[in-house]
């Protein structure tokens, strides 16, 4: 080859970079290079290959597993010219973690009513998680029961009017309540919030009852397997372990006998009960039962999550104080089958994909000649399998100034195996960013989808929650269930997911992944994340929003767009 042949080629080569530069300049909304969708693919597959390989033996928290991953997403930001944003000028934000185990050999657990009185092992009707407030607990009271164990006044619910709980264990229905839209739903249904409502009026426990809408999203029986692991949750810096509704010493979740026990004597049975509460609030009444319960616990405050921040600068000054942060949680539950001849939860879609992801929209964003508007912080989580830990550490102790943080863009797992044409945003009901997410994907001849499994209860089930229980606007995405061709593909994939591979060692990286689509889903994710940087305005939450009333009173709110009603 000529040296004019070499310049001529170099030349060229300089005026098609050129062109890719402008375009992602203006934030385009669709891929422009052929290539670019390929290279997405294989950077993804790359990542997951790393992060979901034996050798880091599931990334549970507070293993080295989880440490080896943590340092090979920081030295992937370091690679791509982000700025440290983690502590002491670093990459990583150690999370610090107090671990429980119960003493199995040591557990009472006791009702009693009118005439007699019942005991029961923690694992057939009853299970007990071991406790972070105490190594010896032992904590008894009579039982009320309180119906789903809500106050929401803005939803006309107060299911503890009449009733006098103080110093008494409260019985409420486990799970969303089918007659709230399924984000009101999912948070009112959750157990911390309702253990934090009976705090709220002087109670000392909180029993919840198993219904069948609970059995069928997870079978009561595998709540025993957890028994023998370590619960954790994160320690604030003066050594404290955070405790969601601290003053609720019993924590009990109960079906069968143990179920019935609560209702014998009562105006309703247990089944009548569970009947009404799936149309409506049902009317509580004192119980003529009490419960017992005492056990030991072991602690351990040596283990350490960590999270992995790295920060995008934006490219409009005036706007530098205001912070999007993308989220995904790179831990999994580790080696969880010892007992089989595949050992390990590599957690392939449970979330080295989005994880996977996240880095890809990094590198991309990282790569534009002029950055988004807006600073990114890229969050990678740990230990939210444990609790949505890391990312509750880190909206608790933000290493940006939180008040600069205007929204929060999540992704954990996805069903990478069809070509999809819809997008499921949990969250999107709620603030402007639904908005922003359907003209985003509108461009990629996308379309919104409605919750299709309300009764899951996903809103509160990922690490968006963190961010939105402090007032900050947040989506939770994931790819639709609709396939190119219209057809309902993801309903089935989906199901049997939850039964065959859901925290199971076949979450690997042999299942048909498509990394084409997974580019595609990564481009959702970086368009979303350009059109809330680059908009005039911050994302503010709808003034009839559940969530930003209750968690942001005080911040402005939009009015809902026609599209939105």
């Amino acid at each position: 080859m000529t040296i004019r042949s070499r310049v001529l080629i170099a030349f060229c080569a300089i005026l098609y970079l050129g062109t890719l530069q402008s375009h992602a300049q203006s934030g385009e909304t669709v891929r422009l290079a052929e290539d670019s969708s390929s290279k997405s693919a294989a950077v993804i597959k790359a990542h997951m290959a790393f992060l979901a390989d034996d050798l880091m033996e599931g990334r549970e928290a507070g293993t080295v597993g989880e440490a080896r991953s943590a340092l090979y997403i920081a030295t992937q930001f370091e690679a791509l010219g982000l700025k440290p944003a983690g502590t002491d000028n670093g990459f990583l934000q150690a999370v610090p973690l107090r671990s429980a185990q119960l003493d199995l050999s040591d557990f009472k657990f006791t009702i009693a009513t009118s005439d007699r009185s019942l005991s029961f092992e923690n694992s057939g009707d009853v299970a007990v998680s071991a406790s972070f407030a105490s190594t010896d607990l032992s904590v008894a009271g009579e039982i009320i029961f309180a119906g789903h164990g809500i106050t929401a006044p803005e939803l006309g619910i107060d299911d503890y009017d009449g009733l006098d709980v103080r110093g008494k264990v409260v019985a409420v229905i486990g799970g969303p309540p089918s007659f709230l839209p399924s984000e009101e739903a999912a948070h009112f249904g959750s157990s911390d919030q309702k253990r934090l409502m009976a705090e709220a009026q002087g109670a000392v426990g909180v029993i919840i009852i198993w219904t069948p809408a609970l059995e069928k999203r997870y079978p009561f029986d595998l709540l025993k397997t957890l028994f023998p692991s370590w619960n954790m949750t994160w320690v604030d810096p003066t050594g404290r372990p955070n405790i969601e509704a601290p003053q609720i010493s019993l924590r009990a979740f109960v079906r069968g006998d143990a179920m019935e026990a609560i209702f014998e004597g009562g105006p309703m049975t247990a089944a009548e009960a569970i009947a009404k509460s799936e149309v409506g609030p049902v009317k509580g009444f004192a119980s003529k039962a009490s419960v017992k319960l005492s056990l030991q616990t072991r602690h351990d405050d040596t283990r350490q999550s960590r999270n992995v921040a790295a920060l995008l600068p934006g490219s409009d000054p005036a706007l530098s104080d205001e912070i999007i942060v993308l989220t995904a949680h790179y831990d999994h539950v580790g080696i969880c089958a010892p007992d089989k001849e595949d050992k390990i939860c590599n957690g392939a879609l449970d979330n080295a994909f989005g994880t996977a992801l996240m880095l890809d929209v990094a590198r991309v964003l990282a790569a534009q000649k002029t950055p988004p508007a807006r600073p990114i912080l890229f969050l990678a989580v740990g230990a939210e399998e444990k609790g949505l830990l890391g990312s509750d550490y880190f909206a608790a102790f933000p290493t940006v100034p939180r008040a600069q943080i205007i929204a929060n863009i999540n992704l954990d797992g996805g069903f990478p195996f069809y070509d999809f044409s819809d997008v499921i945003a949990f969250g999107a009901e709620q603030s402007q960013m639904g908005e922003q997410l359907q003209t985003a994907i509108s461009n990629m001849g996308l379309t919104l989808a409605p919750d299709p499994f309300p009764e899951q209860g996903i809103f509160t089930r990922s690490d968006q929650y963190s961010f939105v229980k402090r007032g900050i606007p947040a989506l939770f995405l994931y790819n639709g269930f609709t396939d190119m061709d219209g057809k309902n593909k993801g309903q089935a994939i989906w199901d049997s997911f939850l039964v065959e591979h859901y925290h199971e060692p076949s979450d690997d990286l042999s299942l048909p992944i498509d990394y084409n689509v997974s580019a595609k889903f990564s481009d959702v994710f970086r368009l979303l994340t350009l059109e809330v940087s680059n908009a005039p305005s911050r994302p503010l939450w709808y003034d009839d929003s559940i969530f930003g009333e209750r968690f942001a009173p005080h911040q402005p709110k939009a009015q809902r767009s026609k599209i939105t009603k």
